[in-house]
């Protein structure tokens, strides 16, 4: 809409569509009209009128808190990764320095259950032929149970993390009561296994993790078990 400012101030009546129109059009009219600032009122949540000066004021403390909100948010998680990384490294050098497979496998739960925290730690390995640790629970047959179980998770080659169904928690812990848990896929492409961490706190593990070096982590296992396997 077009109104020239003469036109509009000679209106008995001026509709809220025709000032918002005109302030869009003369931004610059409070800059010469500075004395109406602290005049105007509006309403305020608790039902306080104030100022626009005041407003604008209200509202750029409430962007600046909420922009300091979101710094804080990520320092926190660049920390949680740096931890999460450390973690990581320390497991892995651990893994480099076991003899075989069957101590690999025992390093492996004793190490990430301090460092991660975790009451228990579960790995099945698919069609891996080991028939020297056939006493082992690791080694299973990648069959159509396995693959219904857990078809999201190795069709992804993302890990999730959070609760897992009861027949989840049956085939990786057993008995054991689990409140989270983190499932991390191994081997690309073809599925090679599933690295699980399990917790009796159900807020331990939750959906809005980061999953990016949890899938490092995998990898690097997945590297491991590839080598062991070669050798055994």
């Amino acid at each position: 809409m077009n109104v020239l400012p003469d036109e509009l101030f000679k209106k008995k009546s001026i509709s809220a569509q025709e000032v918002e129109a005109y302030l869009r059009e003369y931004p610059e009219f409070f800059v010469a009209h500075e004395h109406l600032l602290s005049q105007m009122q509006i309403p305020h949540s608790k039902g306080v009128a104030i100022s626009l000066v005041e407003r604008q004021v209200q509202v750029l403390r409430e962007e600046n808190q909420q922009i300091q909100r979101q710094m804080q948010q990520m320092i926190e998680a660049a920390r949680r990764n740096e931890t999460v990384n450390a973690q990581i490294q320390r497991l892995i050098i651990a893994l480099l320095d076991t003899d075989n497979l069957e101590d690999l496998f025992d390093t492996l739960y004793l190490t990430v259950q301090q460092e991660f925290n975790t009451d228990r730690v579960s790995l099945r390995l698919f069609d891996m032929p080991l028939p020297h640790l056939s006493h082992r629970a690791e080694p299973v047959e990648y069959d159509a149970h396995v693959f219904n179980l857990f078809e999201d998770l190795l069709k992804s080659r993302h890990p999730i993390c959070g609760r897992i169904t009861q027949a989840q928690t049956q085939y990786l812990f057993g008995s054991e009561k689990i409140g989270s848990a983190v499932l991390i896929p191994l081997g690309s492409p073809q599925a090679q296994g599933i690295l699980a961490l399990g917790s009796q706190d159900v807020a331990r593990f939750h959906a809005g993790m980061s999953t990016d070096l949890l899938s490092y982590m995998g990898t690097l296992v997945s590297h491991l078990l590839r080598r062991w396997q070669t050798l055994e």
